[in-house]
């Protein structure tokens, strides 16, 4: 993977540590290497067969953002792809809307305190100096859709395994991080309604058809080469001009934040602890095997097997 995604360039390792010091503990889940003004995260979760938007990937996502935000000089553009085969990330830890969690990470953004710890790092990755790019050859849904909405460009293969869905209305929420609001601006008012009130999955070819992503590519090799190579041309430019450009291009396509906070963030976490929310919680967390990789986890948003969780 490292060869491939790297192999225009020496690869030098990027040490988080050597601008400020991490603030949450480090797991491990995501490897860097950057060269010429290029940064390949390649988030693994080793925690998860799945590779589960959890507290581990969270914290090293909170250490990466904040190293970022301080490097917006040597660093102009970051390419996002997942170690998972079949899964880039498939929704975030459902243990963590149980009654009476407590996550174990601080608030991640001291500038906006309103934000909960996972809606931070999405709004975050939107406001990052760098242009940022999402490589994706694995499943996308739930806040890993949002995730993926939040980078500035987003690029898949077409494999099987790759498919892109916001799902929680299925179990009875709303997306908590903003990806219908991102969706509605990328795909259209009636799509987003066709896609997130269904729960439905859209394979690559679709996504790339309606504008969910940028391209499909027939290849992983096809997909790495075009990515690398359009990062290499990004990064040879003048950083003031990326950040100038994200600034406009933002202002006019991302959700204002306090509609974000209520209407999102907000909404979400009321609806999981509404009875229906939290009985749906429960009944996802034992048809997947507390989120094992299971017929659920892979096959979700294909056919019938939403029935098994409704009411």
């Amino acid at each position: 993977m490292f060869s491939r995604l790297c192999h225009l360039c020496t690869i030098v390792l990027l040490s988080l540590s050597a601008v400020i010091a991490a603030r949450y503990p480090s797991f491990g889940t995501i490897q860097t290497t950057k060269s010429a003004g290029v940064l390949n995260a390649v988030i693994n979760n080793t925690f998860s067969p799945i590779n589960l938007f959890d507290q581990h990937v969270m914290a090293d996502l909170g250490n990466l953002i904040e190293e970022l935000q301080a490097n917006d000089t040597d660093v102009r553009v970051v390419v996002f792809s997942s170690g998972n085969k079949d899964f880039f990330f498939p929704h975030i830890d459902s243990n963590s809307l149980l009654p009476g969690y407590e996550s174990p990470l601080p608030k991640f953004d001291p500038g906006n305190p309103n934000l909960s710890f996972p809606v931070a790092l999405v709004w975050n990755i939107t406001q990052l100096p760098q242009a940022t790019i999402a490589v994706i050859e694995g499943r996308v849904r739930g806040i890993g859709n949002e995730f993926i909405m939040s980078c500035d460009m987003r690029f898949a293969s077409k494999s099987p395994s790759v498919e892109f869905a916001q799902i929680e209305t299925s179990l009875g929420r709303t997306t908590g991080a903003g990806g219908a609001m991102y969706l509605a601006h990328e795909i259209g008012r009636g799509r987003t309604f066709e896609y997130v009130l269904s729960s439905k999955n859209a394979d690559a070819v679709t996504a790339a058809q309606i504008g969910w992503i940028n391209q499909a590519f027939d290849t992983s090799t096809e997909l790495h080469d075009y990515v690398q190579k359009l990062a290499a041309r990004i990064a040879l430019f003048p950083a003031q001009g990326i950040i100038a450009t994200k600034k406009g291009i933002n202002a006019v396509s991302r959700p204002p934040i306090d509609v974000l906070i209520q209407l999102a963030q907000n909404a979400y976490a009321e609806l999981t602890q509404t009875p229906i929310g939290r009985d749906l919680t429960n009944k996802w967390l034992r048809v997947t095997n507390n989120q094992s990789l299971s017929a659920v986890e892979l096959n979700y948003g294909d056919g019938e097997d939403i029935i098994e969780l409704l009411p």
